[in-house]
């Protein structure tokens, strides 16, 4: 079988290296268990000197000695706990008995009872004898590629990988194509006495990829005796050789480095042009069908002149490219272009060996080996300091592996102080002064990279792991780490000399904090404005990553500027999803409070990384005015809404006597119900997106309403636009109130909702339904969910204008009047005023939406849009209700004399006159003067990301 089982999150390899097993001497029985305690395993049951594997290893030996009278032969204090190992506590120990045959789980009732005294929870069948055993059938190193079998006696039920379940009853388990992946505890399952009896081995003998490092394909000037210099190396588990595979003439001599550096010297340059092929691979015969063991060279060599020309990348003319191999302890490769006589180096991929092999070793973690790697991987950074931090390839290779590391933690226990040391000091090494021009170029204006953004957030979930019970303070000088428990209202910390940050909120809280000083190294000046290389330096004080252990509305922070001269400042922070997904720094949330004695003030209502970056783009009022905007005009729009509904009850009677009356209130009815309640759950969803940690089945919920009811306004106002068409262009047709009633709930509340559950089906098992950071609203990203709603809308609107068309070219030729009656008449008119003047305010509304979702930097649209959709209920109200003089006039006859029947028909001289299309006219001409603001894009709200102070606009 090829094995292919993943390893889940709570399930790590763990090397057992004690040998004990079912041994008899002298009717004596040393008998060797295991038992599962359902519980997070913990780093420190790794270590015998621990409180934490003191405190299990006693309570297991005390539940044996005191149920010692229910194990007949049981001697006195023979237990032993061997040792302790994931999944999720699995704890091995033996006993010795006298006599071999009697069966432990006599007393397993009593232990049990015993252990769940102490609070710890078992699986239905805890116990199972386990023995060390020899599985494999043949040993030494097994390379990628190769077989393995693994044998097993007795009545086997099944075979385990890490305490995972892989393959069924057989005695024979051939693992195929085997990986350095494979490495783990095998074990084979049967029974032994009515107990489960596992026979396991460690297998740790796979080896790695050799990553065989050979110098690449090089045209070179032909010269008489001239020495050319090539690489062909491999990790130290391989020897490698070089061989000839075609010559001209040449001599090969190995030298150098490790025998890795082989020297070929030309003995006759012919005039033609010739080649020399060589093969770097692997001594090992055995390995040689392996496509991973061998890579081939090809030289070639010409006579004739050459622009550029030198021992790394050979010969070629100007605008060529070549590739250059790395040194002797690298891998990758350097890549150079022809620039008048000499090769400019414009890519280097170069990478220590030893970083590379961290960053793959960091894809394979496990809680037994995380506190050694975490160790090796700060020794290895501060020994290769000087080669680290000047170049990209090697800062690349360690944030990698930072960010595996960081992903390794999200579901394991809490780390150590002491592993937090070991990353914190990788990462000083990888931040410091010294590393300022290769951040530069990680980060310069045409990246597609997100180097900054991947280790400021691996660090972010780094803190998120820390156990949250005790006060301190560790790191470097320019990175400092500070944790504080029980934190009061209004009292300080300071995360470093220069930064303090403090709750204004009533509570006990956690807060943990890691400041920057070098911020402004690795993370760029770049805001939704875009990216000036010119303010590389103007991060203005330290970066400080903040996170709290609860919910909280604002924090404040003060920092000590570095440069006084700067002005324009603005508190922001880091937006990991600007750029789509590069990041960028945004100041929604922040607000500059005071500047006093080079000492900056700000307040915020995010927990994460905080600066002061200084930039000219965007004015810091910008987050505030679009938030004023959007609750003031909500607020107006339900107001008008509930205004338009309630005036619509008290003349309904009275306006709707003939059914062209009827079916228009009903559409402006229904028109006003949908927006109304999409508002409303517009206000749930943006408190569900607000909350510190928002439910998604909440989000989902509110998304999938306001998708609904927004939907629902769009076709009623279709079927408003139908209504107009079919009274008249279809003059003749009679069609009953009923009919027109079924047609229009079906199409005003039928269509939204096939539509909305089809959507949410659809995207919704995949995570694709709402925004990212469980915003309120459809996603976009990565299902563009958002086009069920986007295309139906714009297509309505589309249809709507269509429409109005062919109702105004009909109402021209004054044909509407020979045969409609005047009370039909006014219905009419009034129908295409609404029409008329809601469906391109309504298409605006939602095209500058799309124009966000295209440019989403936009500050222009941003507040057009916040105006527009906020504003829609307020439209309502003035187009569809108050324009209409006779549902004035009803009003104002209903209010006068509330018991009596008005019927509205004072008014009888409104016709379709010539000079009332003019006033028809002039009144659409006067309303399309009215500018408004909203987004698809921001019917939810959902904020994080690190803060700075800025001057520049920058747009969530």
């Amino acid at each position: 079988m090829t094995l292919t089982q993943e390893k889940p999150a709570n399930i790590t390899t763990n090397k057992i290296t004690t040998t004990t097993s079912t041994t008899t001497t002298n009717y004596d029985s040393t008998v060797r268990f295991s038992l599962t305690i359902q519980e997070n395993y913990h780093f420190h049951l790794s270590d015998p000197t621990s409180e934490i594997y003191n405190r299990y290893k006693s309570d297991i030996e005390n539940a044996v000695e005191d149920n010692s009278d229910r194990i007949p032969g049981y001697k006195f204090n023979s237990t032993r706990v061997i040792g302790f190992r994931p999944g999720s506590i699995i704890a091995d120990f033996s006993l010795q008995l006298s006599n071999p045959s009697i069966n432990f789980l006599n007393a397993s009732d009593g232990i049990i009872n015993y252990l769940k005294g102490k609070d710890y929870e078992f699986d239905d069948n805890p116990f199972a004898e386990i023995e060390n055993a020899n599985l494999r059938e043949s040993y030494g190193p097994l390379f990628p590629g190769e077989n393995m079998v693994l044998k097993c006696s007795g009545n086997i039920t099944e075979w385990q990988f890490n305490g995972q379940r892989i393959f069924g009853a057989s005695e024979v388990l051939n693992v195929t194509n085997i990986t350095p992946d494979k490495n783990g505890v095998y074990g084979c399952v049967s029974t032994k006495s009515s107990v489960p009896f596992i026979q396991w081995e460690n297998v740790d003998s796979i080896q790695p990829y050799p990553n065989i490092q050979a110098s690449p394909d090089t045209l070179f000037q032909c010269e008489d005796g001239q020495n050319v210099t090539l690489l062909c190396c491999s990790s130290s588990e391989y020897d490698t050789e070089m061989v000839k595979v075609d010559d001209i003439n040449m001599t090969l001599q190995e030298e150098g480095f490790d025998r890795c550096i082989y020297s070929y010297i030309i003995q006759n340059c012919v005039d033609s042009s010739g080649k020399v092929v060589f093969d770097c691979k692997l001594k090992n015969s055995k390995l040689e069908k392996f496509e991973y063991s061998s890579k081939r060279i090809t030289l070639t060599f010409k006579r004739k002149g050459f622009d550029c020309s030198d021992e790394t990348f050979g010969a070629g003319n100007e605008g060529d490219q070549a590739k250059g191999s790395c040194e002797v302890d690298e891998v990758g490769s350097v890549t150079a272009v022809c620039q008048g006589t000499e090769w400019k180096i414009t890519k280097d991929t170069c990478v220590l060996r030893v970083i590379q092999q961290l960053e793959n070793d960091s894809q394979d973690l496990t809680l037994k080996t995380l506190p050694t790697f975490m160790a090796t991987l700060s020794n290895v950074t501060t020994t290769q300091e000087r080669k680290i931090t000047n170049s990209t390839g090697n800062i690349e290779s360690i944030v990698n592996t930072l960010n595996n590391t960081a992903n390794f933690t999200r579901n394991s226990p809490p780390i150590t102080v002491e592993m937090m040391e070991d990353f914190l000091n990788a990462s000083a090494i990888i931040v410091s002064n010294s590393t300022i021009s290769a951040w530069y170029r990680l980060n310069n204006g045409k990246t597609t990279r997100n180097v900054s953004s991947t280790f400021l957030g691996a660090v972010e979930v780094m803190v998120k792991s820390l156990p949250k019970d005790a006060s301190f303070k560790t790191g470097k000088s320019i990175i400092q780490l500070c944790q504080s428990v029980n934190l009061t209202f209004n009292e300080t910390v300071e995360a470093d000399p220069s930064a303090a940050i403090s709750i204004p909120e009533e509570g006990n809280f956690t807060v943990t904090t890691v400041a920057f000083s070098t911020g402004y190294i690795f993370l760029p000046a770049r805001n939704s404005s875009g990216y000036d290389s010119t303010l590389y330096n103007s991060i203005n004080a330290a970066v400080v990553l903040v996170q709290v252990n609860g919910t909280i509305s604002n924090i404040s922070l003060s920092f000590d500027l570095i440069n006084e001269t700067l002005g324009n400042l603005q508190c922001v922070f880091w937006n990991f999803e600007l750029f789509n997904g590069l990041g960028g720094w945004d100041s929604f949330g922040c607000e500059l409070i005071s500047h006093i004695n080079n000492t900056v003030t700000c307040e915020c209502n995010h927990t994460t990384s905080f600066s002061i970056l200084m930039s000219p783009y965007i004015p810091p009022t910008l987050k505030l005015l679009l938030d004023f905007i959007t609750y003031i005009g909500v607020g107006i729009s339900l107001l008008s809404l509930i205004i338009s509904l309630i005036i619509e009850a008290i003349v309904w009677k009275s306006m709707t006597r003939n059914d062209t009356s009827y079916m228009r209130h009903v559409c402006m009815v229904n028109v006003a119900v949908s927006l109304l309640i999409a508002d409303i759950w517009f206000i749930i969803g943006a408190a569900v997106s607000d909350s510190e940690e928002t439910s998604v089945g909440a989000c989902t919920a509110a998304t999938f309403f306001i998708h609904f009811f927004y939907l629902a306004l769009f076709f009623w106002m279709l079927v408003s636009a139908l209504l107009l068409f079919y009274r008249t262009v279809m003059v003749l047709s009679q069609m009953r109130r009923s009919t027109m009633l079924a047609i229009a709930f079906t199409l005003g509340y039928g269509a939204p909702l096939i539509i909305s559950v089809v959507t949410v089906a659809a995207t919704a098992g995949s995570g694709g339904y709402i925004r990212e950071k469980q915003v309120c609203w459809l996603n976009w990203k990565k299902t563009k969910a958002l086009l069920a709603f986007a295309i139906p809308a714009l297509a309505i609107i589309a249809m709507n204008f269509v429409l109005m068309i062919v109702v105004l070219f009909k109402m021209m030729r004054r044909h509407v009047g020979d045969t409609t009656q005047n009370t039909d008449k006014h219905a009419l008119v009034v129908i295409a005023r609404c029409v008329t003047i809601l469906t391109p305010l309504f298409g605006l509304t939602w095209g500058f939406g799309i124009g966000i979702m295209v440019w989403p930097g936009s500050e222009g649209l941003q507040i057009v849009f916040a105006v527009l959709n906020s504003l829609q209920g307020f439209f309502i109200l003035v187009f569809g209700t108050l324009l209409d003089s006779k549902m004035r006039l009803a009003l104002v006859e209903r209010l006068q004399k509330p018991s009596s029947d008005s019927s509205g028909t004072r008014d009888t001289h409104f016709g379709i006159s010539t000079s009332s299309m003019f006033d028809f006219f002039k009144g659409i001409r006067r309303r399309n003067m009215y500018h408004i603001s909203g987004s698809a894009v921001t019917l939810g709200y959902g904020t994080s990301g690190t803060y700075s102070v800025t001057d520049s606009n920058i747009n969530v």
